[in-house]
């Protein structure tokens, strides 16, 4: 596999696992290896899909399991849980 490639690669999944200091580290092996702005954003974009779609799936199958979640979040006013 050429370079280029496994950066692509390596920042989808960098964005895939929410971890932005290996976008960043990612970001400049890219630019190293001749990435385009563009080709690096087609990365972060099919990223950004598969997480998408692995979200509705569990978010589809939590609800079979549970109902309908709650709007109100994951804490309460006073938590500082979420902020």
């Amino acid at each position: 596999m050429d370079r280029k490639t496994e950066e692509m690669i390596a920042l989808g999944v960098a964005y895939g696992i929410n971890c932005i200091p290996c976008m960043e580290y990612h970001k400049k092996k890219a630019v190293k290896a001749g990435l385009t702005e563009e080709e690096m954003l087609a990365a972060i974009n099919i990223a950004e899909q598969v997480k998408t779609g692995a979200a509705n799936k569990t978010k589809s199958a939590a609800k079979e399991l549970f109902g309908d979640p709650e709007d109100s979040g994951c804490c309460s006013a006073d938590s500082s849980c979420c902020s």
